[in-house]
C-alpha cells in the first residue's frame, strides 16, 4: 500500500489507527464431508479410552506427515494480514499450486522428531513404501531398543496403497491409524494432527522468516527442527490429548477454535 500510494509505512498504520482497522489473518479452513464428525467422534473416543488405560499411551504413538515447502513461499500463511474495522473471518479452502517445492516428512514419536526426509516431486504409493522403508523406520532404532507401539498417517491417496497397507500390517499388526487401517484415523482432522496443529507452522514462519533462493535453501528445515527441543514436543503431545477430550465434548467438530497452539 505504501508503495502503490507513496505515503510513508508510520502516516498509513496512524490512519489505519485513527480508523481504528486492525490486521485479520486469513484462517485455512479444512473441508468436511456430513459424516467425518461421526467418525472424528468415534477415533476421538478410542483415544480416550486409550489413554484412561494407559497415561502414556500418547507417548508410544509415531504421528507422521507430508507436507510441501515452496521456493515462492506462498505456503506461508504467517506472513498475510487482511485490514478491516471488523473481523470479516475470511477463509480460503483452496490448495496453493507452486512450481517448485520439495515435499518433507516427519514424525512425532513422544519427545523425539522423526526426520525431516525430504521427496522431490509429488509422492506416490511406491514411494511412500520405500520412504518408510529405507529411510523412516532405519531411524527409529535406538540403543534402548524401544519402539513406537503405534504408527499414524492421514488419508492422503500415497497412504492406503496396497503395498503400503500391507507393510504396516506387518510393521503395526493391527496398531497402525489410518486410512483403511485397523484403527481407522479420523478423517481432513488437521486439529487432531500434531504436525499440523504445531510442527508445520512453527517451521513455515522460520524458514520463510528469509527469502527463499532455490530448493536446496528450503533445507533450512533441517537446522529448524534440529532447534525444537523434547520439552516442547512433549507440550504438543499434551495438547493433543486435550484436543481428543475436546472433539469428544464437541461431537467431532473441529476444535481449532477452542483449543490453544502450542508454542
Amino acid at each position: 500500500m505504501s508503495l502503490e500510494s507513496g505515503i510513508s509505512r508510520t502516516s498509513l498504520r496512524q490512519i489505519l489507527a485513527t480508523h481504528k482497522w486492525h490486521p485479520y489473518k486469513l484462517q485455512l479452513l479444512q473441508y468436511v464431508n456430513e459424516d467425518d464428525p461421526d467418525r472424528c467422534t468415534e477415533f476421538a473416543e478410542w483415544a480416550k479410552e486409550k489413554l484412561e488405560q494407559d497415561p502414556q499411551f500418547t507417548q508410544k504413538i509415531l504421528f507422521s506427515d507430508e507436507a510441501n515447502f515452496y521456493v515462492n513461499g506462498e505456503v506461508n500463511k504467517q506472513n498475510h494480514r487482511y485490514w478491516s474495522d471488523t473481523n470479516p473471518h475470511w477463509m480460503d479452502s483452496s490448495k496453493t499450486v507452486g512450481t517448485t517445492k520439495v515435499m518433507v516428512w516427519c514424525g512425532i514419536w513422544g519427545t523425539t522428531l522423526v526426520g525431516p526426509f525430504f521427496t522431490n516431486g509429488n509422492l506416490k504409493a511406491t514411494g511412500y513404501l520405500k520412504l518408510l522403508h529405507d529411510d523412516v523406520f532405519p531411524s527409529l532404532c535406538t540403543e534402548a531398543g524401544t519402539f513406537p507401539e503405534f504408527f499414524q498417517q492421514d488419508g492422503a491417496p500415497p497412504h492406503y496403497g496396497c503395498q503400503v497397507r500391507a507393510f504396516l500390517d506387518e510393521q503395526f499388526p493391527g496398531k497402525w491409524i489410518g486410512h483403511r487401517g485397523p484403527v481407522e484415523g479420523p478423517p481432513r482432522s488437521p486439529d487432531l494432527t500434531p504436525l499440523d496443529f504445531y510442527l508445520w507452522g512453527h517451521l513455515k514462519a522460520i524458514v520463510y522468516g528469509v527469502k527463499i533462493r532455490d530448493v536446496q535453501h528450503l533445507k533450512l528445515i533441517l537446522d529448524a527442527c534440529a532447534g525444537i527441543s523434547p520439552a516442547v514436543l512433549l507440550s504438543v503431545c499434551e495438547e493433543w490429548e486435550k484436543r481428543v477430550a475436546l472433539t469428544v465434548q464437541h461431537n467431532g467438530q473441529h476444535t481449532e477454535h477452542t483449543s490453544q497452539t502450542c508454542k
